[in-house]
């Protein structure tokens, strides 16, 4: 019987999983930088939680069940509504600021292609409480840090949802007409957009794209808008904030973010010759999301990383990661060696990768084993050396051997593998 893997699933193999969790420590410690703290919610959800706010697109592609008492079920999406609910119910009595972040899958029913899976892996964070400049410019500076960390190249992008939504407000566009109109910018569908709006002030300002001169611009476009040019002060302090700390950024009005529940400054990171999949990040404020589940207004700005495509980022750009070797195996030249060999290097595993060879081969084949896995050292434990308290270690890279009394053997390879 010939089972495979789900359609839009992957297996990780063992040197591929050993890479991905270097990059999520990696990550994990820029977040904790901050004094972000994990937290974990369950993986699947009641699917109105997603129906509410994030947006046809997404609920289009939710992977939606019943349970045997007929709750309608959705594995996530994604994790800012579920970090939301989590708050209502479970942290609403602590202190604010929360921040938090996430790490985990998460499913969208969607055709597989390249670096876009069914089954895929976010790692992001939420600030709840705050609604200043320098909170939004926290969160990009902590997006920003964390892919410099890596030593990837990358461009960022940022806007403000308020500068649209509030022009059409300002135009006197219907609010559903106003999520039409985001989701065909988000998508960069231009000719569905000229069916929606016949307006060239929102032409003109989605088409802004640069540094300083589109501040300009967009001041003269906005001017007679009173909502929109409110919300467009909001970003020039949410910039300054990011100048001041050496930012490096492209001002586009054009971000339209598709997913509903967005109010204020959103940003995009983008991997260049990553093709379709160059979007690695993504994130902005959303106001009024807690509220929702809630009933409490509490702001909050957020972000999540696309790890599947960090992943691939990384490699496109040749960065390397640290292989994770066995620092010793254990070789017992006979079989009565092997129990000796065990109690040995068991109080070495509190500090070190101790392998021991469980098949029960000869010393030339544990040898040759352990130059296909590249351990560092190999542990040669025999009768004549035991008699004397002690053991051979041998270097796997030159090939050196050393007679090392037991009792030092702890400090030796502290000194040679730390």
């Amino acid at each position: 019987m010939n089972i495979k893997k789900p359609r839009g699933t992957r297996d990780f193999p063992p040197s591929e999983l050993a890479a991905r969790e270097y990059i999520k420590s990696t990550l994990s410690q820029v977040f904790e930088a901050y004094n972000y703290q994990r937290i974990q919610t369950p993986t699947f959800e009641h699917a109105e939680l997603f129906q509410l706010k994030s947006g046809e697109e997404i609920e289009e592609h939710m992977y939606v069940f019943e349970d045997k008492s007929s709750r309608k079920l959705c594995l996530r999406p994604e994790a800012t509504a579920s970090v939301c609910r989590m708050f209502s119910e479970e942290l609403r009595s602590i202190r604010l600021p929360l921040k938090l972040y996430y790490y985990g899958p998460m499913f969208r029913y969607e055709r597989p292609q390249k670096g876009r899976y069914r089954e895929f892996w976010q790692i992001g964070m939420e600030l709840i409480g705050p609604q200043s400049p320098e909170s939004d410019a926290e969160t990009i500076l902590l997006a920003y840090d964390s892919l410099t960390k890596l030593g990837l190249t990358f461009t960022l992008e940022i806007g403000h949802m308020g500068i649209i939504r509030g022009l059409m407000s300002d135009l006197k566009i219907d609010e559903n007409i106003q999520n039409k109109v985001i989701a065909c910018i988000d998508k960069g569908d231009i000719s569905q957009l000229e069916q929606l709006v016949d307006n060239p002030v929102i032409h003109d300002l989605i088409k802004l794209k640069g540094s300083v001169n589109v501040i300009t611009q967009a001041d003269n476009i906005l001017n007679e808008y009173k909502t929109a040019k409110t919300a467009f002060n909001e970003l020039k302090e949410v910039l300054e904030w990011l100048d001041n700390m050496g930012t490096e950024y492209c001002l586009n009005l054009g971000i339209a973010r598709g997913l509903e529940y967005y109010t204020g400054t959103v940003f995009e990171i983008q991997i260049p010759k990553l093709g379709a999949q160059s979007q690695i990040c993504g994130g902005g404020r959303y106001d009024n999301l807690i509220e929702l589940f809630s009933g409490l207004k509490i702001p909050a700005v957020g972000f999540a990383f696309g790890f599947d495509r960090i992943m691939n980022a990384i490699k496109l750009q040749g960065i390397k990661i640290p292989e994770k070797r066995a620092d010793l195996v254990a070789a017992p030249v006979n079989n009565a060696m092997r129990q000796h060999t065990l109690k040995i290097i068991s109080p070495l595993r509190d500090t070190f990768i101790v392998d021991f060879d469980v098949m029960n081969r000869k010393l030339d084949k544990i040898l040759k084993y352990a130059g296909d896995i590249q351990a560092k050292y190999v542990l040669i434990v025999g009768p004549e050396d035991l008699k004397d308290n002690q053991v051979t270690l041998r270097n796997m890279g030159d090939g050196k051997q050393e007679k090392i009394k037991i009792t030092d053997l702890e400090n030796r390879l502290t000194k040679l593998c730390r």
